[in-house]
Order: C-alpha cells, then structure tokens, then sequence
C-alpha cells in the first residue's frame, strides 16, 4: 500500500516538474526572455522537493529531473548575463518564500557566478555553505549539499595554497554536515521501521562518501598535506559520529579513493582512529580490505613501496626522537600501536591492542585479520618466517579461549601454504603452526595434510633432509594415528563412512589421502643413496603409526628400496653390508604387511595385499639376481613361495601369483648360472603349483606357461649382433641359451594336453590344444630336439579331429576355430623362408 502511494506521489510530482520546467524554458526562450517569469516556474518546479513522502531512491529520480531543468537554467544564465547582474540575481533569489526553492536557486545562480572570471569565489563558496544549514530535514539536506557538492566540484579555486585550503575545508565542512543529516536519519520514526531506515540510509551513503572522492581528486594534496591536514578531520568526524554504519562505509571510502602511498604513510592515524569506533562496527572488513590494497600496491609497485617504507623509516626515527624529549607527555596519552616502519609489526601490535580494547570482537572476525596480516607477510617480508610463527603463537593463545566454531580458523592455517609460492615455507614455521593445527577439529587437521601434500606433489618440492623429512611428517600427523577405533569415527564424521572394527571401510577421500601419502615418497631424493635409505627409514617410522593403512603406503616404499639397490648396481657400489641393511628393512616391512592378512584385520582385501607382498618379494629377488646376489635372492623366491601357499587361497589370485613367479623366474640370469640346483626346486616347485590350481583350465595354461622355465634363450637384436666380437652371420649365434632342458619342455606339454582333454567342455578344450599348439611351435623354432615335426602334426590332427568332433557348424568353436586358423596360416607363411616347416600339415 505505502509503495503504491509513494509511486501516486512521485507521478504527481514528475507531472509538476516537467510542466514547470516547459513553461521555464519557454519563458527562457522567447524573442523577450521573461527571466523573472522562468525564475517563477523554476521555484514551483522546486517546491516538489520540498516532499517528506518519498523513499530515497524516489526522491532521487525526482532529484534528477529536477536537476536537469537546473541545468538548462545555468546554461543559459552563463550565456546571457554579464557579472553585475550575476550578483543582482544572487541576491534576489534569496528572498523566495520557501528554504528549498531558495537555496536551490541561490547555489544554481552562485556556481555560474563562480565560473565568471573575478567573481569572488571564496566568499560565495562560504555563503552558499552557511546557507545550506538552513535544510536540517536529513533527506532534502542530504540531496541539497549532494546538489551544492556537484554544481561546484569544477569550480573550486586551487592555485595558491590559501585557496586550495578554503576548498579543502569548504568540502570537509560540507562532508561534516552531510554526514551528521546521514545519521540523524537513523533516529527518525518509529522503532518498528528500523529496518526501512538502514535500507534507506544505505541508499544515501553515496551521497556523503562523494565529498572524500572530490577531495581525492585534488591533484594539488601530497601525502604529507593529507597527513597533517585532511586526514585527521575526516577521521575525527567518523569517530564522533559513533554511528556502526557510517564508520564502516566511510572508512572503505578513505581506504578504496585515496592512494596506497597515502595509506601506508598514515597507517598508524588509521589504526588509531578504529580503536575508538562504536560497537557492531566490521573491523575485520576494513582491516582485511586496507591490508589486501597495500599487498596488490606491492605487487603492482615493488620499487615505490621501497621509496615509501624508506621515508616513513625516517619520519619514525624523527618522531621516536621527538617523544623521547616529551617521555613524559607521552606516558599519559592513551596506548596507540607501536611506532615502527614495519608493516607487519603495526599490524601486529595493533591486533594485539584490538583484543585488549575490543572485548566484544568476535574470534571469526579475529581469524580474518590474522589471515590478512598473515598475508600482509608474505607479501611484503617473504623470508621472514619469524613473522608467521608470530602470528600463529597469537592465534593459538586466541583458540585456546573457546572450544566452538573452531571451522573459522582454517582458512588462517592454510594461509602459509596458499599463498605463498614455495611449500617449503611450511616447513620452516616453529611448533606454533602444528600447535595451531592439532588444536583444531580433526577433520580441519586432514583437509589442511591433503592440501599441504598436493601442494608439495604439484610442484615435485624435494625432501634431502632429514628435518625436512621429519617436518613434512609431523604435519601430517593426524594420518598417523594409532589404528583404526579413533580414525574411523573422524572418517565417519568427515565422509560419512562407518568402519568395522575388524575391516575398515575406507571412503574414496580416505584412499585418496593415503595414495597422495604413498606418492609423497617420492619427493624424498638425496643424491646419496645411503643417505636416501635413512630419510626413507624416518618415513616409515611415521607411516608404521596409521595402523592397517599402511597397505597404501608400504608398497611405494619398498619400491623406493628397490630402486636404491638398482641405482647402486648400475654405479657399482652397492655394499655388501648395507644391502643386508636394505634386505633386512624391506623383509621387516613387507612382513608388517603380511601381519594384516594374518590376523584377520582384512578380509575382503586379504588376498589382493597378499599377493601384493608376494610381487615385492619377487621384484626384490629380481633386482638381487640382477646385482649377482643369488644366495639373498634365492631367499626372496622361497619367501614369495610361502607367501604363496598360506596366504592366497582365491584360485584366480593363485594363478595370477603363478604367472607372476614364472614371469619373475624366466628374467633370471645370475641364479640359473650361479647355482642351478636352486633354480631347478624353484622352478620345479612352480610347475608343481600350477598343476594343483583348482580350475582345469589354469591347470593347463600354468604348466605349458612352466615350460619355458626350462628353455630359456635371450634374444640378441641388432645392435647387440654389431658389438659382439663373437657375432657371426648364422641364425644359431643370435641367440643366448641360458638354459634349455628338451624332455622337461615335453614333459610340461604332455602334461598340458592331458589336463585339456580332461576338460568337459570340448570347446575349452579345443582352444587349450590350440594354445599348447602355438607353445610347442615356439620350440620347434628355437630349436627343441623333442618337438618333432611328427609331435606337431598329431597335434594339429587332434586339433581338426576335435573340430569335426563338435561340428564346424557349432558356434561355441567360432573363437578357437579362428585361432587355429591363424596358427595354420603362420605354419605356411613359415614354410616359404624355413625349411622346416614344409613338412608340417598346414591344412
């Protein structure tokens, strides 16, 4: 209803105005310009603004039109009027019957008489001043010294020094009252509408807040006449207003219009003058927006923030001299920030005086500004770590004050890391910072850890020592808890998750924090590899701490090993004793793992971590067998072989641990050489592994894939042939026979087929024969005395035996068919460069 008037009267009122301003303009625009006529029509137009039933925003349309027709006014007043009548007609506006009309006209009339060569301007400024006083309804005053401001901004006297004073003081004045009408407008009404008021009053800020911005735009003022002369009256009047709203708008104002040269050398006035402001002011709003102009002014203008900080180091020392010859006027003055040059330490000092001063300061609001500063820092002193230390000692002695809310201070405890471009800073904060962290909620602690990691990750940041080891460590020291009782209730509170107290269900954000665990072994790197070994050792002792977790982290560390000891092989200085060292630490570690399978604490991962250590096992074997260790290395094989037989029970698990033992046992070298009987157990211990799985078909494929246990020939490419003294041009000399044994390679085959053909599914089968038939062709090839052309014939007639067995039509044999097939078909493309192969039946 009260919209819907006010709208009805605004209509009424633009429907005045715009009448009034047609009559003016033709009273102005005649053959006879009838100026008394014009003025006439021009103070009825402005008696509308004489209004008390409008909003702000309303008002200021009618404001608008209403200045418009103004303008046509002065417009033609500066072209047809020479100074004398000027000053008639300042005079005679003055006797309009309404203050509003009145003034209105006096200042339209003054600016042009001001824009006039000679006029006196200082006295017509100070006149239209004093006159304005007149208005004391907050919102018609506000639009009539907002009118006054406008009209004369470009008219302001400026070129002596005793002008640009009267301009300076004619502004502030003009912002002093403006202000005043501003919060007066806060006690209109009644209590109930208070909500209307502060919306009406945050439409109208704008008005005051032009004065600050005509001043700053002043080329005439330096830094040093803002300090001493315009600085301290504006901040005398936001103090005085004692109006939250005001104080915060204004003081954004001084901070958002005025130079950042000019805010770093007043900064001790400024944080002065917010000790004294009213309750419910932002502090941290405007300290956090000073605080982020300064940071982007050193960013933009590293080389005059130097100039700068040099002078106010002088202006300091100046001013410490001078109150050491006052010491005792100066003990009775109030406690201010401490004088210093450093940006940091007033910043610092000054929240400190916050605390004590502004009890009723909440601690979110607290956290922002030691975010801030903390920021203030990093930017300006990057090297200072001392500085952050500082920061976090105070925010610590703040946390310990309450136990709620403690989610505010995460944004300060990832500041260090955030915005600084090296991680490494991180790990030169004291015990302030992880006392900081670990007084915060759990979950808080493991975001921080995970943002800290990926942050060393993203940028590869080496760790070669061992303080640097540790202290990466210890701040991620909410992952390495004890087990999984506590951890879990975090995860379940953090994720969401519920963990069993014997098989923890791990929520994709856990594994992902502890794969960016195992990844962060890796950054560890000395150009030592013994002294590599040690910090990798100080990893361990953390990650032993986070119970069945080490699954994720153990495997990337035993690799870690494992490439040490190649590292050392390749260079030729691997130590007898510390590789026992190395053995003794990885068969220590790999054990931890297994204990997890052992006693139950995994179940459905049982198998996988299993086979898992089995595979560690067989690539430490493999890199020993490489190094020539075939003693150290014989014991890994046996170690994988118990692994297997009492912990992988899953048969599909059994026959991928098979085929990764004879993968690892068929790259061996040095063990096959140096102590055949050996190899010969481990080998024939496999074939008997393979015979024993439960599904016939793994059966199968794990004794014919054992066969090649027994030949073992190394290729030799190009290359190689080129190098070798020895090379000679026949095919037999491309090849290195490592070991061959013809009647174990048929015995496995034999055994191979009678497996397959004791399957029921004849189409399983037919493809195992085909697969077996491929197996024995590569033995034929390489020479295998006991895989006769006649071997392989019966098997290619079994082969087609079988096919006409189940029927070509069956589509159950479309897939071994065509293997066949192709097999056949590399027979005949064989037979056209080898001999040997003519006789084989390739239909």
């Amino acid at each position: 209803m009260n919209q819907a008037l006010d709208s009805k009267t605004l209509e009424d009122s633009l429907l005045i105005v715009k009448q009034q301003i047609t009559l003016m303009r033709k009273c102005l625009e005649s053959k006879n310009p009838q100026f008394m006529d014009a003025l006439k029509h021009a103070s009825t137009f402005l008696s509308e603004l004489r209004t008390n039933k409008l909003s702000p925003k309303l008002y200021y349309e009618l404001y608008v039109l209403v200045f418009d027709g103004l303008a046509y006014l002065s417009d033609f007043l500066k072209e047809s009027h020479q100074t004398n009548h000027l000053a008639d007609l300042y005079e005679l506006v003055q006797y309009a019957g309404n203050i509003v009309p009145r003034l209105y006209l006096m200042i339209t009339i003054g600016s042009v008489y001001m824009s006039i060569e000679n006029a006196p301007k200082l006295e017509i400024m100070k006149d239209m001043l004093e006159m304005s006083a007149g208005v004391q309804d907050p919102i018609r005053g506000l639009f009539l010294r907002y009118y006054l401001s406008q009209k004369t901004k470009e008219l302001l006297p400026t070129e002596t020094e005793s002008e640009l004073k009267e301009t300076i003081q004619f502004t502030i004045t003009n912002f002093i009252e403006m202000n005043k009408l501003w919060v007066r407008l806060k006690h209109q009404g009644h209590s109930s509408e208070r909500e209307r008021r502060l919306k009406e009053r945050k439409e109208l800020q704008i008005l005051v807040g032009s004065n600050l911005v005509r001043i700053s735009q002043l080329d005439q003022i330096d830094k040093f006449y803002y300090k001493e002369s315009i600085l301290p009256k504006v901040l005398e009047q936001i103090v005085q207003c004692k109006d939250s709203l005001a104080q915060e708008y204004l003081l954004d104002v001084i901070i958002q219009v005025f130079p950042d040269e000019f805010h770093l050398l007043t900064l001790d006035d400024f944080l002065q003058s917010t000790l004294h402001l009213s309750e419910g002011f932002s502090m941290n709003k405007i300290l956090v927006t000073l605080i982020n102009r300064l940071i982007d002014f050193q960013k933009r203008e590293p080389a005059n923030v130097k100039v700068i900080i040099s002078e106010l180091s002088t202006l300091t020392l100046q001013k410490d001299e001078h109150e050491e010859n006052h010491t005792e006027e100066s003990d009775s003055e109030t406690t201010k920030p401490q004088t210093s040059s450093n940006l940091f330490e007033k910043f610092y000092d000054y929240s400190h005086l916050l605390v004590e001063n502004k009890p009723e300061l909440n601690f979110k609001d607290l956290s922002l500004i030691l975010e801030a500063i903390c920021k203030l820092s990093l930017s300006y002193y990057p090297q200072d770590y001392e500085n952050i230390n500082k920061v976090f000692g105070f925010a610590l002695a703040l946390i310990h004050q309450t136990t709620q809310h403690l989610e505010i201070w995460e944004p300060l405890l990832k500041t260090p890391i955030c915005y600084n471009f090296d991680p490494k800073l991180v790990l030169s904060l004291d015990d302030n910072y992880k006392q900081f962290a670990s007084a915060l909620p759990t979950a808080i602690q493991s975001a921080n850890a995970l943002y800290i990691l990926e942050k060393f990750l993203e940028q590869d940041v080496r760790l070669s020592t061992v303080e640097e080891v540790k202290t990466l460590y210890e701040l991620l020291a909410v992952w390495f808890t004890s087990e999984d009782s506590s951890d879990s209730n975090t995860n379940s509170l953090l994720f969401g998750t519920d963990s069993s107290k014997n098989e923890p269900d791990e929520s994709p954000e856990v594994v992902s924090q502890y794969e960016a665990l195992a990844k962060s072994i890796h950054l560890i790197h000395h150009t030592n590899p013994y002294k590599h070994f040690e910090l990798l050792e100080i990893a361990k002792s953390f990650m032993s701490k986070s119970g069945s977790r080490v699954r994720y982290t153990y495997p990337t560390l035993l690799f870690a090993v494992i490439k040490l000891i190649r590292k050392l092989t390749i260079v030729q200085k691997l130590n007898a004793l510390k590789l026992k060292q190395f053995c003794q630490f990885f068969s220590a570690t790999n054990t931890e793992l297994l204990t997890l399978v052992s006693n139950g604490t995994l179940q459905s991962e049982g198998g996988v971590l299993a086979q898992t250590c089995m595979n560690l096992n067989l690539s430490m074997a493999l890199i020993l067998d490489q190094s020539s260790h075939i003693d150290l290395s014989y014991e890994f094989f046996i170690n994988s072989f118990v692994i297997y037989e009492e912990s992988i029970v899953d048969s599909r698990l059994q026959f991928q641990c098979l085929l990764s033992i004879i993968g690892t046992l068929h790259k061996c070298r040095n063990i096959v050489n140096g102590n055949e009987d050996n190899f010969d157990a481990l080998i024939s211990k496999t074939a008997l592994y393979g015979s024993k799985l439960l599904k016939k078909t793994d059966q199968c494929r794990a004794v014919y894939l054992a066969s090649h246990l027994w030949w073992i020939i190394e290729e030799l490419d190009e290359e190689d042939e080129i190098e070798s003294e020895t090379a000679k041009t026949s095919e037999d000399e491309l090849q290195v026979v490592i070991k061959t044994d013809n009647k174990k390679v048929l015995e496995c085959l034999q055994k191979s087929l009678r497996i397959a053909d004791s399957c029921l599914e004849t189409n399983v089968s037919l493809e195992l024969f085909v697969e077996i038939l491929s197996r024995s062709l590569y033995f034929f090839i390489h020479g295998n005395e006991l895989i006769t052309i006649k071997y392989l014939n019966g098997l290619i007639e079994l082969i087609q035996n079988s096919i006409l067995t189940i029927g070509e039509e069956n589509t159950s044999i479309d897939t071994p068919t065509k293997h066949f097939q192709r097999t056949l078909e590399y027979i005949r493309q064989q037979a056209q460069i080898d001999s040997r192969f003519e006789e084989i039946k390739d239909r």
